[in-house]
Protein backbone atom coordinates (compact mmCIF):
# COMPACT_ATOMS: atom_id res chain seq x y z
CA UNK A 1 0.00 0.00 0.00
CA UNK A 2 1.47 3.61 -0.95
CA UNK A 3 1.78 5.57 1.80
CA UNK A 4 2.95 9.32 1.11
CA UNK A 5 5.71 10.98 3.29
CA UNK A 6 2.96 13.40 4.96
CA UNK A 7 0.84 10.29 5.74
CA UNK A 8 3.78 8.23 7.48
CA UNK A 9 4.51 11.42 9.65
CA UNK A 10 1.67 11.87 10.61
CA UNK A 11 0.71 8.20 11.29
CA UNK A 12 3.87 8.50 13.34
CA UNK A 13 2.07 10.98 15.39
CA UNK A 14 -1.21 10.18 16.00
CA UNK A 15 -0.86 6.03 16.58
CA UNK A 16 1.01 6.69 19.72
CA UNK A 17 -0.98 9.84 20.90
CA UNK A 18 -3.90 6.73 19.76
CA UNK A 19 -1.86 4.00 21.96
CA UNK A 20 -1.27 6.28 24.55
CA UNK A 21 -5.18 7.41 25.01
CA UNK A 22 -5.91 3.99 25.21
CA UNK A 23 -3.68 3.25 27.53
CA UNK A 24 -5.14 5.83 29.52
CA UNK A 25 -9.03 4.61 28.94
CA UNK A 26 -7.69 1.13 30.14
CA UNK A 27 -5.40 2.59 33.26
CA UNK A 28 -8.53 3.99 34.28
CA UNK A 29 -11.16 1.40 33.70
CA UNK A 30 -8.96 -0.79 35.58
CA UNK A 31 -8.46 2.07 38.30
CA UNK A 32 -12.48 2.14 38.63
CA UNK A 33 -12.60 -1.37 38.53
CA UNK A 34 -10.41 -1.85 41.54
CA UNK A 35 -12.32 1.29 43.83
CA UNK A 36 -15.90 -0.14 42.65
CA UNK A 37 -14.71 -3.42 43.65
CA UNK A 38 -13.02 -1.88 47.21
CA UNK A 39 -16.12 -0.35 47.65
CA UNK A 40 -18.51 -3.04 47.19
CA UNK A 41 -16.46 -5.58 49.31
CA UNK A 42 -15.27 -3.42 51.89
CA UNK A 43 -17.80 -0.76 52.45
CA UNK A 44 -21.31 -2.46 50.47
CA UNK A 45 -20.59 -5.16 52.81
CA UNK A 46 -18.06 -5.59 55.05
CA UNK A 47 -18.65 -2.22 56.62
CA UNK A 48 -21.85 -2.47 56.62
CA UNK A 49 -22.82 -5.60 58.02
CA UNK A 50 -20.16 -4.91 60.33
CA UNK A 51 -21.98 -1.60 61.06
CA UNK A 52 -24.94 -3.54 61.92
CA UNK A 53 -23.75 -6.26 63.84
CA UNK A 54 -21.92 -3.71 66.27
CA UNK A 55 -24.96 -1.75 66.57
CA UNK A 56 -27.20 -5.20 67.19
CA UNK A 57 -24.24 -5.95 69.82
CA UNK A 58 -24.90 -2.27 71.81
CA UNK A 59 -28.76 -2.68 71.54
CA UNK A 60 -28.03 -6.13 73.05
CA UNK A 61 -25.78 -4.59 75.73
CA UNK A 62 -28.69 -1.63 76.61
CA UNK A 63 -31.44 -3.97 76.64
CA UNK A 64 -29.18 -6.23 79.13
CA UNK A 65 -28.92 -2.77 80.82
CA UNK A 66 -32.76 -2.27 80.93
CA UNK A 67 -33.27 -5.57 82.68
CA UNK A 68 -30.37 -5.06 85.01
CA UNK A 69 -32.17 -2.31 86.30
CA UNK A 70 -35.80 -3.75 86.17
CA UNK A 71 -34.52 -6.38 88.06
CA UNK A 72 -32.18 -5.64 90.77
CA UNK A 73 -32.69 -2.07 91.08
CA UNK A 74 -35.50 0.10 93.05
CA UNK A 75 -37.29 2.02 90.69
CA UNK A 76 -40.60 4.01 90.64
CA UNK A 77 -43.44 2.62 88.58
CA UNK A 78 -42.56 5.57 85.63
CA UNK A 79 -38.81 4.23 85.52
CA UNK A 80 -40.18 0.54 85.14
CA UNK A 81 -41.94 1.46 82.68
CA UNK A 82 -39.50 3.45 80.69
CA UNK A 83 -36.62 0.56 81.22
CA UNK A 84 -39.47 -1.55 80.07
CA UNK A 85 -39.93 0.17 76.50
CA UNK A 86 -36.54 0.17 76.27
CA UNK A 87 -35.56 -3.49 76.51
CA UNK A 88 -38.69 -4.23 73.74
CA UNK A 89 -36.92 -1.35 71.77
CA UNK A 90 -33.36 -2.53 72.38
CA UNK A 91 -34.63 -6.31 71.41
CA UNK A 92 -36.46 -5.37 68.20
CA UNK A 93 -33.42 -2.97 67.18
CA UNK A 94 -31.23 -6.01 67.76
CA UNK A 95 -33.78 -8.55 65.53
CA UNK A 96 -33.87 -5.54 62.81
CA UNK A 97 -30.10 -5.08 62.59
CA UNK A 98 -29.07 -8.92 62.50
CA UNK A 99 -31.62 -9.13 59.64
CA UNK A 100 -29.84 -6.78 57.62
CA UNK A 101 -27.01 -7.81 58.00
CA UNK A 102 -27.79 -11.32 57.37
CA UNK A 103 -29.42 -9.74 54.45
CA UNK A 104 -27.04 -8.56 53.14
CA UNK A 105 -24.32 -11.46 53.71
CA UNK A 106 -26.81 -13.15 51.81
CA UNK A 107 -27.34 -10.96 49.29
CA UNK A 108 -22.91 -10.78 48.25
CA UNK A 109 -23.43 -14.93 48.61
CA UNK A 110 -20.98 -14.54 52.00
CA UNK A 111 -22.90 -16.75 54.41
CA UNK A 112 -20.86 -20.10 53.44
CA UNK A 113 -17.65 -17.96 54.47
CA UNK A 114 -15.99 -19.58 57.64
CA UNK A 115 -14.07 -18.05 60.85
CA UNK A 116 -10.23 -19.31 60.40
CA UNK A 117 -9.81 -20.17 63.79
CA UNK A 118 -13.81 -21.55 64.65
CA UNK A 119 -14.56 -22.55 61.61
CA UNK A 120 -17.77 -21.57 61.79
CA UNK A 121 -19.73 -20.56 58.58
CA UNK A 122 -21.67 -16.99 59.07
CA UNK A 123 -25.00 -18.84 58.59
CA UNK A 124 -23.85 -21.00 61.70
CA UNK A 125 -23.04 -17.76 63.68
CA UNK A 126 -25.88 -16.12 62.70
CA UNK A 127 -28.34 -18.96 63.73
CA UNK A 128 -26.73 -19.40 66.71
CA UNK A 129 -26.57 -16.08 67.78
CA UNK A 130 -30.12 -15.53 67.23
CA UNK A 131 -31.07 -18.85 69.00
CA UNK A 132 -29.17 -17.80 72.05
CA UNK A 133 -30.33 -14.27 72.11
CA UNK A 134 -34.11 -15.41 71.34
CA UNK A 135 -33.53 -17.54 74.37
CA UNK A 136 -32.35 -15.29 76.45
CA UNK A 137 -35.04 -12.31 75.42
CA UNK A 138 -37.68 -14.95 76.19
CA UNK A 139 -35.94 -15.79 79.78
CA UNK A 140 -35.59 -12.09 80.29
CA UNK A 141 -38.95 -11.29 79.30
CA UNK A 142 -40.49 -13.39 81.09
CA UNK A 143 -38.75 -12.75 84.71
CA UNK A 144 -39.56 -9.16 83.98
CA UNK A 145 -42.84 -9.50 83.14
CA UNK A 146 -43.91 -11.89 85.96
CA UNK A 147 -41.81 -10.27 88.28
CA UNK A 148 -40.03 -13.62 89.66
CA UNK A 149 -38.09 -13.81 92.37
CA UNK A 150 -34.35 -12.89 91.54
CA UNK A 151 -32.24 -16.06 92.00
CA UNK A 152 -28.71 -15.36 91.56
CA UNK A 153 -27.71 -19.18 90.19
CA UNK A 154 -30.46 -18.09 87.57
CA UNK A 155 -28.98 -14.83 86.57
CA UNK A 156 -25.69 -16.48 86.34
CA UNK A 157 -26.84 -18.61 83.94
CA UNK A 158 -28.85 -16.32 81.93
CA UNK A 159 -25.84 -13.75 81.98
CA UNK A 160 -23.69 -17.08 80.88
CA UNK A 161 -26.43 -17.00 77.88
CA UNK A 162 -25.66 -13.78 77.17
CA UNK A 163 -21.94 -14.20 76.95
CA UNK A 164 -22.58 -16.90 74.71
CA UNK A 165 -24.28 -15.33 72.76
CA UNK A 166 -22.00 -12.46 72.04
CA UNK A 167 -19.47 -15.24 70.98
CA UNK A 168 -21.44 -15.18 67.79
CA UNK A 169 -20.98 -11.46 67.62
CA UNK A 170 -17.02 -12.10 67.79
CA UNK A 171 -17.13 -14.83 65.51
CA UNK A 172 -19.21 -12.65 62.52
CA UNK A 173 -16.99 -9.30 63.28
CA UNK A 174 -13.77 -11.86 63.16
CA UNK A 175 -14.82 -13.07 59.87
CA UNK A 176 -16.14 -9.72 58.48
CA UNK A 177 -12.28 -8.83 58.78
CA UNK A 178 -10.86 -11.71 57.36
CA UNK A 179 -12.92 -11.08 54.21
CA UNK A 180 -11.96 -7.44 54.20
CA UNK A 181 -8.20 -8.33 54.52
CA UNK A 182 -8.80 -11.32 51.81
CA UNK A 183 -10.31 -8.93 49.47
CA UNK A 184 -7.39 -6.13 50.18
CA UNK A 185 -5.00 -8.94 49.61
CA UNK A 186 -6.89 -9.67 46.30
CA UNK A 187 -7.17 -6.11 45.29
CA UNK A 188 -3.64 -5.67 45.29
CA UNK A 189 -2.87 -9.11 43.49
CA UNK A 190 -5.02 -7.37 40.77
CA UNK A 191 -3.11 -4.54 41.19
CA UNK A 192 0.28 -5.77 40.71
CA UNK A 193 -1.29 -7.90 37.67
CA UNK A 194 -2.67 -5.34 36.03
CA UNK A 195 0.80 -2.86 36.84
CA UNK A 196 2.17 -6.05 35.12
CA UNK A 197 -0.17 -6.00 31.88
CA UNK A 198 0.08 -2.20 31.54
CA UNK A 199 3.91 -1.87 31.44
CA UNK A 200 4.03 -4.73 29.06
CA UNK A 201 1.56 -2.86 26.80
CA UNK A 202 3.51 -0.18 27.30
CA UNK A 203 6.95 -1.61 26.44
CA UNK A 204 5.29 -3.52 23.18
CA UNK A 205 3.62 0.31 22.21
CA UNK A 206 7.65 1.37 22.85
CA UNK A 207 8.88 -1.02 21.21
CA UNK A 208 6.52 -0.65 17.88
CA UNK A 209 6.54 3.02 18.12
CA UNK A 210 10.45 2.84 18.09
CA UNK A 211 10.26 -0.17 15.52
CA UNK A 212 8.43 2.52 12.94
CA UNK A 213 10.23 5.59 13.59
CA UNK A 214 13.74 3.45 12.92
CA UNK A 215 12.39 2.01 9.96
CA UNK A 216 10.87 5.81 8.13
CA UNK A 217 14.25 7.42 9.10
CA UNK A 218 16.22 4.72 7.65
CA UNK A 219 14.07 5.26 5.18
CA UNK A 220 14.51 9.03 5.01
CA UNK A 221 17.93 9.03 5.50
CA UNK A 222 18.71 6.49 2.46
CA UNK A 223 16.45 8.59 0.33
CA UNK A 224 18.21 11.65 0.98
CA UNK A 225 21.97 10.13 1.27
CA UNK A 226 21.26 9.29 -2.34
CA UNK A 227 20.00 12.74 -3.76
CA UNK A 228 22.88 14.30 -1.61
CA UNK A 229 25.42 11.72 -3.38
CA UNK A 230 23.84 12.57 -7.05
CA UNK A 231 23.65 16.65 -6.41
CA UNK A 232 27.39 15.89 -5.18
CA UNK A 233 28.27 13.96 -7.81
CA UNK A 234 27.16 16.59 -10.91
CA UNK A 235 28.23 19.54 -9.08
CA UNK A 236 31.50 17.95 -9.54
CA UNK A 237 30.86 17.42 -13.30
CA UNK A 238 30.71 13.54 -13.02
CA UNK A 239 27.31 12.04 -15.12
CA UNK A 240 28.39 8.28 -14.43
CA UNK A 241 25.78 6.74 -12.91
CA UNK A 242 23.30 3.87 -12.87
CA UNK A 243 19.89 4.17 -12.36
CA UNK A 244 18.43 2.59 -9.16
CA UNK A 245 16.88 -0.99 -9.37
CA UNK A 246 13.70 0.42 -7.79
CA UNK A 247 12.11 3.45 -6.72
CA UNK A 248 9.95 3.93 -3.59
CA UNK A 249 6.34 5.10 -4.25
CA UNK A 250 6.43 8.22 -1.54
CA UNK A 251 8.21 11.67 -2.73
CA UNK A 252 11.51 11.16 -2.49
CA UNK A 253 11.30 7.80 -4.75
CA UNK A 254 9.83 9.98 -6.90
CA UNK A 255 12.19 12.59 -6.67
CA UNK A 256 14.99 10.19 -7.01
CA UNK A 257 13.50 9.03 -9.84
CA UNK A 258 13.34 12.78 -11.20
CA UNK A 259 17.05 13.16 -10.21
CA UNK A 260 18.10 10.07 -12.12
CA UNK A 261 15.79 11.04 -15.54
CA UNK A 262 17.80 14.78 -15.05
CA UNK A 263 21.28 13.50 -15.08
CA UNK A 264 20.54 10.97 -17.65
CA UNK A 265 19.16 13.78 -20.09
CA UNK A 266 22.30 16.21 -18.90
CA UNK A 267 24.57 13.59 -19.81
CA UNK A 268 22.79 12.60 -23.32
CA UNK A 269 23.01 16.16 -23.77
CA UNK A 270 26.79 16.88 -23.07
CA UNK A 271 27.24 13.68 -25.27
CA UNK A 272 25.62 14.88 -27.90
CA UNK A 273 26.93 18.15 -27.13
CA UNK A 274 31.21 17.18 -27.35
CA UNK A 275 29.91 15.09 -30.75
CA UNK A 276 29.11 18.39 -32.53
CA UNK A 277 31.95 19.85 -31.23
CA UNK A 278 34.19 17.20 -32.30
CA UNK A 279 32.29 17.71 -35.76
CA UNK A 280 32.18 21.57 -35.71
CA UNK A 281 35.74 21.26 -35.07
CA UNK A 282 36.79 18.58 -38.50
CA UNK A 283 34.52 21.31 -40.24
CA UNK A 284 36.94 24.25 -39.11
CA UNK A 285 40.07 22.59 -39.83
CA UNK A 286 38.90 21.53 -43.43
CA UNK A 287 37.65 24.97 -43.58
CA UNK A 288 41.00 26.57 -43.03
CA UNK A 289 42.62 24.30 -45.57
CA UNK A 290 40.39 24.98 -48.18
CA UNK A 291 40.73 28.52 -47.53
CA UNK A 292 44.58 28.38 -47.18
CA UNK A 293 44.46 26.35 -51.07
CA UNK A 294 41.80 28.93 -52.33
CA UNK A 295 44.35 31.70 -50.97
CA UNK A 296 47.09 30.01 -52.76
CA UNK A 297 44.90 29.83 -55.97
CA UNK A 298 43.79 33.15 -56.06
CA UNK A 299 48.02 34.45 -55.70
CA UNK A 300 48.57 32.24 -58.73
CA UNK A 301 45.55 33.62 -60.80
CA UNK A 302 46.94 37.16 -59.94
CA UNK A 303 50.63 36.45 -61.11
CA UNK A 304 48.90 35.01 -64.23
CA UNK A 305 47.17 38.25 -65.00
CA UNK A 306 49.92 40.65 -64.44
CA UNK A 307 51.95 38.13 -67.10
CA UNK A 308 48.95 38.30 -69.51
CA UNK A 309 48.95 42.45 -68.76
CA UNK A 310 52.68 42.66 -68.92
CA UNK A 311 52.40 41.09 -72.32
CA UNK A 312 49.53 42.38 -73.67
CA UNK A 313 51.21 44.78 -76.02
CA UNK A 314 52.65 41.92 -78.01
CA UNK A 315 49.94 40.05 -77.61
CA UNK A 316 49.88 39.26 -81.18
CA UNK A 317 53.21 37.74 -81.30
CA UNK A 318 52.80 35.37 -78.07
CA UNK A 319 49.41 33.76 -78.72
CA UNK A 320 49.98 30.80 -78.27
CA UNK A 321 51.71 31.23 -74.90
CA UNK A 322 48.96 33.45 -73.84
CA UNK A 323 46.46 30.41 -74.84
CA UNK A 324 47.96 28.14 -72.56
CA UNK A 325 47.77 31.05 -69.58
CA UNK A 326 44.12 31.30 -70.33
CA UNK A 327 43.58 27.06 -70.58
CA UNK A 328 45.83 27.33 -67.13
CA UNK A 329 43.98 30.22 -65.63
CA UNK A 330 40.73 28.40 -66.57
CA UNK A 331 42.08 25.15 -65.17
CA UNK A 332 43.01 27.29 -61.40
CA UNK A 333 40.05 28.64 -61.80
CA UNK A 334 37.93 25.57 -62.10
CA UNK A 335 40.12 24.27 -59.00
CA UNK A 336 38.49 27.45 -57.14
CA UNK A 337 34.87 26.52 -57.90
CA UNK A 338 35.29 23.06 -57.20
CA UNK A 339 37.37 24.46 -53.59
CA UNK A 340 34.51 27.10 -53.12
CA UNK A 341 31.62 24.27 -53.76
CA UNK A 342 33.48 21.93 -51.07
CA UNK A 343 33.89 25.19 -48.41
CA UNK A 344 29.86 26.30 -49.60
CA UNK A 345 28.42 22.63 -48.48
CA UNK A 346 31.12 22.35 -45.21
CA UNK A 347 29.63 25.74 -44.18
CA UNK A 348 26.24 24.68 -44.59
CA UNK A 349 26.82 21.56 -42.68
CA UNK A 350 29.19 23.49 -39.84
CA UNK A 351 25.98 25.83 -39.79
CA UNK A 352 23.43 23.20 -39.13
CA UNK A 353 25.18 21.69 -36.68
CA UNK A 354 25.80 25.32 -35.18
CA UNK A 355 21.80 25.38 -34.99
CA UNK A 356 21.32 22.01 -34.02
CA UNK A 357 23.91 22.47 -30.83
CA UNK A 358 22.38 25.87 -30.84
CA UNK A 359 18.84 24.29 -29.97
CA UNK A 360 20.22 21.50 -28.04
CA UNK A 361 21.46 24.29 -25.60
CA UNK A 362 18.73 25.84 -24.93
CA UNK A 363 16.75 22.17 -24.49
CA UNK A 364 19.99 22.09 -21.75
CA UNK A 365 19.16 25.53 -20.51
CA UNK A 366 15.28 24.03 -19.94
CA UNK A 367 16.16 21.24 -18.43
CA UNK A 368 18.55 22.61 -15.55
CA UNK A 369 15.37 24.78 -14.91
CA UNK A 370 13.22 22.00 -14.19
CA UNK A 371 16.08 20.82 -11.83
CA UNK A 372 16.48 24.32 -10.06
CA UNK A 373 12.41 23.56 -9.74
CA UNK A 374 12.44 20.10 -8.75
CA UNK A 375 15.23 20.67 -6.31
CA UNK A 376 13.33 23.87 -5.26
CA UNK A 377 10.15 21.62 -4.33
CA UNK A 378 12.70 19.17 -2.37
CA UNK A 379 13.43 22.11 -0.29
CA UNK A 380 9.75 22.92 0.31
CA UNK A 381 9.24 19.26 1.02
CA UNK A 382 12.55 19.40 3.58
CA UNK A 383 10.55 23.09 5.22
CA UNK A 384 7.38 21.21 5.41
CA UNK A 385 9.07 18.29 7.53
CA UNK A 386 10.72 20.82 9.77
CA UNK A 387 7.15 22.26 10.64
CA UNK A 388 5.82 19.52 11.31
CA UNK A 389 8.86 18.37 13.78
CA UNK A 390 8.48 21.48 15.66
CA UNK A 391 4.37 20.67 15.72
CA UNK A 392 5.06 17.05 16.69
CA UNK A 393 7.74 19.06 19.71
CA UNK A 394 4.17 21.19 20.55
CA UNK A 395 2.32 17.62 21.16
CA UNK A 396 4.97 16.63 23.13
CA UNK A 397 5.45 19.55 25.23
CA UNK A 398 1.41 19.11 25.85
CA UNK A 399 1.44 15.47 26.99
CA UNK A 400 4.68 16.65 29.12
CA UNK A 401 2.16 19.18 30.86
CA UNK A 402 -0.79 16.64 31.22
CA UNK A 403 1.71 14.54 33.02
CA UNK A 404 2.61 17.15 35.05
CA UNK A 405 -0.83 18.15 36.10
CA UNK A 406 -1.34 14.18 36.39
CA UNK A 407 1.49 14.17 38.91
CA UNK A 408 -0.13 17.36 40.91
CA UNK A 409 -3.78 15.65 40.82
CA UNK A 410 -2.03 12.43 42.18
CA UNK A 411 -0.05 14.64 44.97
CA UNK A 412 -3.57 16.30 46.25
CA UNK A 413 -5.02 12.68 45.93
CA UNK A 414 -2.40 11.27 48.62
CA UNK A 415 -2.85 14.23 50.31
CA UNK A 416 -6.37 13.66 50.74
CA UNK A 417 -5.87 9.98 51.39
CA UNK A 418 -3.85 11.12 54.13
CA UNK A 419 -6.62 13.26 55.82
CA UNK A 420 -8.74 10.50 55.66
CA UNK A 421 -6.83 8.55 57.61
CA UNK A 422 -7.84 4.74 57.38
CA UNK A 423 -10.17 5.31 54.87
CA UNK A 424 -8.28 6.73 52.64
CA UNK A 425 -5.20 4.20 52.36
CA UNK A 426 -6.56 2.21 49.62
CA UNK A 427 -7.07 5.47 47.81
CA UNK A 428 -3.58 6.91 48.82
CA UNK A 429 -1.82 3.16 46.72
CA UNK A 430 -3.73 4.11 43.75
CA UNK A 431 -2.61 8.02 44.33
CA UNK A 432 0.67 6.68 44.64
CA UNK A 433 0.20 4.06 41.35
CA UNK A 434 -0.88 7.34 39.26
CA UNK A 435 2.07 9.63 40.04
CA UNK A 436 4.45 6.51 39.32
CA UNK A 437 2.33 6.46 35.72
CA UNK A 438 2.22 10.57 35.60
CA UNK A 439 6.38 10.21 36.31
CA UNK A 440 6.95 7.71 33.26
CA UNK A 441 4.87 9.73 30.82
CA UNK A 442 6.75 12.51 31.46
CA UNK A 443 10.05 10.78 31.58
CA UNK A 444 8.91 9.42 28.03
CA UNK A 445 7.68 12.45 26.88
CA UNK A 446 11.21 13.92 27.32
CA UNK A 447 12.76 11.33 25.23
CA UNK A 448 10.20 11.73 22.58
CA UNK A 449 11.48 15.77 22.66
CA UNK A 450 15.05 14.56 22.16
CA UNK A 451 14.21 12.31 19.24
CA UNK A 452 12.22 15.30 17.63
CA UNK A 453 15.20 17.58 17.97
CA UNK A 454 17.41 15.27 16.79
CA UNK A 455 15.31 14.92 13.86
CA UNK A 456 14.87 19.04 13.33
CA UNK A 457 18.82 19.26 13.17
CA UNK A 458 19.14 16.50 10.52
CA UNK A 459 16.45 18.26 8.63
CA UNK A 460 18.20 21.55 8.92
CA UNK A 461 21.49 20.05 7.36
CA UNK A 462 19.40 18.89 4.76
CA UNK A 463 17.75 22.25 3.58
CA UNK A 464 21.03 23.99 4.09
CA UNK A 465 22.56 21.59 1.81
CA UNK A 466 19.33 21.62 -0.25
CA UNK A 467 20.27 25.44 -0.58
CA UNK A 468 23.72 24.90 -1.32
CA UNK A 469 22.82 22.52 -4.35
CA UNK A 470 20.50 25.73 -5.39
CA UNK A 471 23.41 27.63 -5.86
CA UNK A 472 25.37 24.94 -7.96
CA UNK A 473 22.54 25.05 -10.01
CA UNK A 474 22.38 28.75 -10.43
CA UNK A 475 26.06 28.93 -11.44
CA UNK A 476 25.47 25.93 -14.18
CA UNK A 477 22.87 28.11 -15.84
CA UNK A 478 24.96 31.00 -15.14
CA UNK A 479 27.70 28.62 -17.64
CA UNK A 480 24.72 27.18 -19.88
CA UNK A 481 23.78 31.16 -20.49
CA UNK A 482 27.31 31.54 -21.24
CA UNK A 483 27.66 28.40 -23.19
CA UNK A 484 24.52 29.75 -25.53
CA UNK A 485 26.43 33.01 -25.97
CA UNK A 486 29.13 30.95 -27.33
CA UNK A 487 27.40 29.12 -29.68
CA UNK A 488 25.09 32.38 -31.23
CA UNK A 489 28.63 33.81 -31.64
CA UNK A 490 29.61 30.66 -33.50
CA UNK A 491 26.07 31.02 -35.32
CA UNK A 492 26.63 34.31 -36.51
CA UNK A 493 30.40 33.70 -37.54
CA UNK A 494 29.14 30.70 -39.52
CA UNK A 495 26.48 32.38 -40.93
CA UNK A 496 29.18 35.19 -42.39
CA UNK A 497 31.58 32.29 -43.86
CA UNK A 498 28.29 30.59 -45.86
CA UNK A 499 27.63 34.05 -47.04
CA UNK A 500 31.45 34.89 -48.21
CA UNK A 501 31.63 31.63 -49.74
CA UNK A 502 28.44 31.92 -51.54
CA UNK A 503 29.51 35.18 -53.38
CA UNK A 504 33.25 33.93 -53.85
CA UNK A 505 31.60 31.14 -55.73
CA UNK A 506 29.06 33.45 -57.56
CA UNK A 507 32.75 35.43 -58.58
CA UNK A 508 34.78 32.19 -59.37
CA UNK A 509 31.69 31.53 -62.04
CA UNK A 510 32.16 34.45 -63.26
CA UNK A 511 36.00 34.47 -64.20
CA UNK A 512 35.14 31.04 -65.38
CA UNK A 513 32.72 32.48 -68.10
CA UNK A 514 35.70 35.14 -68.68
CA UNK A 515 38.16 32.51 -69.14
CA UNK A 516 35.90 30.55 -71.34
CA UNK A 517 35.35 34.10 -73.46
CA UNK A 518 39.15 34.82 -73.49
CA UNK A 519 39.95 31.56 -74.94
CA UNK A 520 37.30 32.00 -77.51
CA UNK A 521 38.21 35.50 -78.69
CA UNK A 522 42.30 34.22 -78.93
CA UNK A 523 42.28 34.34 -82.50
CA UNK A 524 41.20 38.09 -82.35
CA UNK A 525 43.57 38.57 -79.60
CA UNK A 526 45.43 41.00 -82.21
CA UNK A 527 42.90 43.16 -83.10
CA UNK A 528 41.36 43.39 -79.03
CA UNK A 529 44.48 43.65 -77.00
CA UNK A 530 42.56 46.62 -75.25
CA UNK A 531 39.48 44.51 -74.41
CA UNK A 532 41.84 41.88 -73.10
CA UNK A 533 43.87 44.42 -71.07
CA UNK A 534 40.38 45.80 -69.68
CA UNK A 535 39.46 42.25 -68.97
CA UNK A 536 42.87 41.23 -67.63
CA UNK A 537 42.09 44.17 -64.91
CA UNK A 538 38.68 43.41 -64.39
CA UNK A 539 40.21 40.03 -63.54
CA UNK A 540 43.19 41.27 -61.24
CA UNK A 541 39.94 43.01 -59.70
CA UNK A 542 38.22 40.19 -59.10
CA UNK A 543 41.46 38.34 -57.71
CA UNK A 544 42.00 40.66 -55.39
CA UNK A 545 38.81 40.12 -54.37
CA UNK A 546 38.88 36.83 -54.18
CA UNK A 547 42.08 37.01 -51.99
CA UNK A 548 40.79 39.30 -49.67
CA UNK A 549 38.13 36.56 -49.21
CA UNK A 550 39.85 33.89 -48.82
CA UNK A 551 41.61 35.78 -45.85
CA UNK A 552 38.40 36.68 -44.41
CA UNK A 553 37.31 32.60 -44.89
CA UNK A 554 40.61 31.79 -42.68
CA UNK A 555 40.08 34.32 -39.99
CA UNK A 556 36.40 32.83 -39.54
CA UNK A 557 37.93 29.32 -39.75
CA UNK A 558 40.23 30.17 -36.94
CA UNK A 559 37.67 32.20 -34.90
CA UNK A 560 35.38 29.10 -35.38
CA UNK A 561 38.30 26.63 -34.02
CA UNK A 562 38.94 28.70 -31.21
CA UNK A 563 35.24 28.76 -29.89
CA UNK A 564 35.48 24.80 -30.32
CA UNK A 565 37.82 24.81 -28.00
CA UNK A 566 36.39 27.08 -25.45
CA UNK A 567 33.00 24.39 -25.82
CA UNK A 568 35.32 21.43 -25.58
CA UNK A 569 37.11 22.86 -22.54
CA UNK A 570 33.31 23.36 -21.17
CA UNK A 571 32.41 19.70 -21.69
CA UNK A 572 35.43 18.15 -20.46
CA UNK A 573 33.96 19.25 -17.14
CA UNK A 574 31.86 16.59 -17.24
CA UNK A 575 32.67 12.75 -16.96
CA UNK A 576 30.45 10.70 -18.75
Amino acid sequence: MHLSVKTRIALLVFIPMLLFVATGVYLLNLNSSNIKRMGNSLFDVAYQANNYIMVADRDYYQALNAYNLLRFAPLSDEARESNKDKLDENVASVRASISKARSILSSSDLLDLSEENSQTTAKNAFLGYEADFEKWVSIATANVKNSTPVVLADEEELSLMFENSRDSIDILGNLLDEYSLQEMNDINDKKTSDTTTTYTILGIEWALIILVSSLLLRHFNRSINSLQSKTKMVAGGNLHFERMGKYSRDEFGQLNDSMDTMIEKVRGLVRQISDNTNTVSAAAVELSISAGEAAATTNHVAENIQDVTSQVEVQATIAEETSRAVEEMSSGIQRIAENTTSISELSATASGQVDEGNEHMLTLKQQVGEIMQAIQALSAIVHNLNEKSGQIGAITENITGFANRTNILSLNASIEAARAGEHGKGFAVVAQEIRKLAAGSLESAENISMLISETREEIGRASAFMESTVAQVGKGTDLMGEVAEDFASIQTAVKKVVEQVHETSAITEQMSASSEEVAASMEQSSNSSREVAGKAQTVAAATEEQLALGESISHAAEQLQTIVQSLKGSVSQFKL
